[in-house]
């Protein structure tokens, strides 16, 4: 539906869930509800977790404009760290029959990383280097720590660190320092204000800037941008723990599939899924992982970095 996020992979991702008629799969980052909607036209039911309360309100308008039946789903706001405490609070006052219906496990569960279209142009939000609003970056607004907090308050070997592991950018010692040197003039609280000072850094050590943008098609700064990001919602850490719930919440049989856009995700999610695999937990089905066609890429640009991994578990 127009106006809405655009899932990746959509098909390829329900596809590798083998839906069952009438079973319950976890979507464990909702959205707008894009991959929830295909699970249930194919036959499921989906428990739909989002830690933005805008995400859920607009997958809520969304099944109604359907008219999804209201019982083919459940949404629950919170983050996926805390899964099994979720699932546990949402179903202590549902009824005997539902209660017990979904006291046993999932069939399928789908992490589908990273920010949405909504946040990224949402400038209140944080999230853009493209335009001007408060330095955030929030996924959960009730946070206390946004990210002009870190840009303002860590020292510069902090930053670079930051910036090093949950960026990889190259150039992150002299972007920590251009950020100090400009903080001490006022404090950097605008999106554009601190794409600004990166970009005058990473732009001008070799890479080509053409209209705003790296040769490559990337913005100057957006590896610095998805470290920030990372860091204020604590995202690998939380994928991590994640990760561990859904397994013991899925059946025999049932999948675990993770869509990743960056390299930090995808190597948590291989690596968990081959531990998984050489403890006999279950198997990888994706030796290698699954990428967006050249048809949604020309479609869809954001999806260019998506890789699919599926775990089954025996």
């Amino acid at each position: 539906m127009e106006g809405y996020h655009r899932s990746v992979l959509l098909k390829e991702t329900v596809d590798a869930l083998v839906i069952k008629e009438g079973r319950w799969y976890l979507d464990l980052t909702l959205g707008d509800a894009g991959h929830s909607i295909e699970i249930i036209s194919r036959g499921g039911k989906v428990v739909g977790i989002d830690v933005d309360p805008q995400a859920l309100s607009r997958a809520q308008k969304r099944f109604k404009d359907l008219e999804v039946a209201e019982d083919k789903y459940k949404l629950i706001l919170g983050n996926f760290r805390d899964l099994k405490n979720l699932i546990q609070s949402a179903f202590a006052k549902a009824s005997a029959d539902k209660q017990t219906e979904l006291r046993q496990k999932f069939a399928g569960a789908i992490f589908d990383l990273g920010v949405s279209s909504l946040q990224l142009e949402s400038p209140e939000r944080g999230f853009s280097f493209g335009k001007s609003g408060p330095l955030d970056m929030r996924m959960d607004p009730s946070l206390n720590v946004e990210a002009s907090d870190l840009v303002n308050s860590l020292t510069r070997k902090e930053l670079y660190e930051l910036f090093a592991k949950m960026g990889e950018e190259k150039y992150s010692w002299a972007v920590a320092g251009a950020l100090v040197l400009a903080r001490e003039v006022s404090p950097i609280t605008n999106t554009l204000e601190f794409a600004e000072i990166v970009e005058r850094v990473v732009g001008g050590r070799g890479r080509k800037i053409f209209a705003g943008k790296v040769s490559a098609g990337k913005h100057p700064a957006t590896r610095v941008f998805q470290a920030l990001r990372i860091a204020v919602n604590d995202e690998l850490n939380a994928l991590k723990e994640g990760l561990s719930s859904a397994l013991d919440l899925i059946e025999k049989d049932g999948r675990i599939a993770v869509i990743s856009f960056h390299s930090l995700e995808d190597r948590i999610v291989k690596n968990t899924f081959k531990a998984w695999e050489t403890a006999g937990t279950g198997q990888v089905l994706t030796k290698k992982p699954v990428v967006p066609n050249d048809a949604e890429v020309a479609e869809n640009s954001k999806s260019r970095s998506a890789k699919m991994r599926v775990f089954k578990r025996l």
